[in-house]
């Protein structure tokens, strides 16, 4: 029985996917930061399925996440994948910005997802399989300018600079990380017009997690899958 960790997951998207990878047969950690009562109520969902467990913490800060992390292999000995979700989000002009927004907005984003990978992937080398999924945003592949969410792209495009370099690095040991890019969900702060008329559901989004998660998708590496409709920024 394979575990998978899920941060942000206590609700929303990040709850969402919980329940999708419980419902595929997997213990499941449910993270959280600060809503504790949010990520019980995911717990609760995820232990009618499966089993899962609580774990809390800043994933800006290392020694709460290796903390985290071995409070998961202590009861599930194993983590089998890792769904890097956590990161805030900014709309605001840059001379609006204050340093201490800019850096919130890199840490959760680009930290956190390191932070995670850094103490995940000697578990996932032992065990000699393993499956990281880390979010990026669309466009964020290539440099790309918005006035309104210049860390976030910063933020966004390390992400997916980190995931290609680990998904080589890794790649022996039978170990894939990809990243998703998600493009306008219904739960956005900022919402645009998209070619399909609609904006992303969630479901949208575990489908892709589910079809990098196949065993008949081991060969995808290192890619960035964008779920946009074909929305891309500035072409509304």
């Amino acid at each position: 029985m394979k575990t998978a960790l899920v941060t942000g997951s206590a609700l929303n998207l990040g709850r969402h996917l919980a329940i999708n990878l419980a419902k595929q047969n997997m213990n499941i950690a449910v993270h959280y930061r600060s809503n504790r009562n949010a990520a019980q109520k995911t717990l609760n969902q995820v232990q009618k399925i499966s089993k899962g467990l609580l774990v809390q913490a800043d994933l800006t800060d290392k020694n709460e996440v290796y903390s985290m992390i071995d409070k998961v292999l202590e009861k599930f000995k194993t983590i089998d994948i890792l769904i890097n979700l956590i990161g805030s989000f900014i709309y605001q002009p840059i001379d609006k910005t204050s340093f201490e927004k800019f850096r919130d907005v890199i840490e959760s984003n680009l930290y956190s997802t390191f932070l995670c990978c850094q103490k995940v992937l000697p578990c996932m080398v032992k065990e000699k399989w393993g499956r990281i999924i880390n979010f990026g945003c669309v466009a964020a592949d290539a440099i790309t300018v918005r006035k309104n969410t210049t860390p976030y792209y910063i933020a966004k495009t390390g992400v997916i600079m980190y995931t290609k370099v680990l998904a080589y690095q890794y790649a022996p040991y039978n170990i894939t990380v990809n990243s998703l890019s998600p493009g306008i969900l219904k739960t956005s702060i900022v919402k645009t017009k998209t070619p399909t008329n609609r904006l992303a559901d969630f479901a949208d989004i575990s489908n892709a997690v589910n079809f990098l998660l196949k065993e008949e998708s081991s060969y995808i590496n290192g890619a960035n899958l964008e779920i946009s409709g074909g929305w891309r920024p500035g072409f509304e």
